[in-house]
């Protein structure tokens, strides 16, 4: 499995090498919040390793968050479970003779 996930990394890192060097020459213009930040004559190139820079960091925040919240829910489910199990414990502990109130033997007999 290792294997494949290198081999889609190598595929995906030539792509991208290779759209950049064909659009290597393009010059864009970018304009972000209105006039707040204007840059004139950016390489295409660097825009989109930006935007893909961005998005990854994004995707990376997102995801530990979500990491610590299934982190935070195994913790809680492994509480229940170790309270269960004692209580299982317990039940099979139990002697059978301590309570037989329920059952008249003597008035069958």
């Amino acid at each position: 499995m290792w294997a494949i996930k290198w081999f889609l990394a190598v595929i995906m890192i030539l792509v991208i090498l290779g759209f950049a060097l064909q659009n290597s020459g393009t010059s864009v213009n970018v304009v972000f919040l209105g006039d707040t930040w204007q840059y004139n004559g950016v390489q295409l190139w660097m825009v989109i390793y930006a935007s893909f820079g961005l998005g990854v960091l994004f995707w990376l925040v997102v995801s530990i968050f979500q990491v610590m919240e299934l982190k935070n829910q195994i913790r809680r489910l492994k509480k229940v479970q170790v309270e269960m199990q004692s209580e299982l414990d317990s039940l099979r502990n139990l002697s059978i003779g301590e309570d037989d109130s329920g059952f008249d033997l003597k008035a069958e007999a």
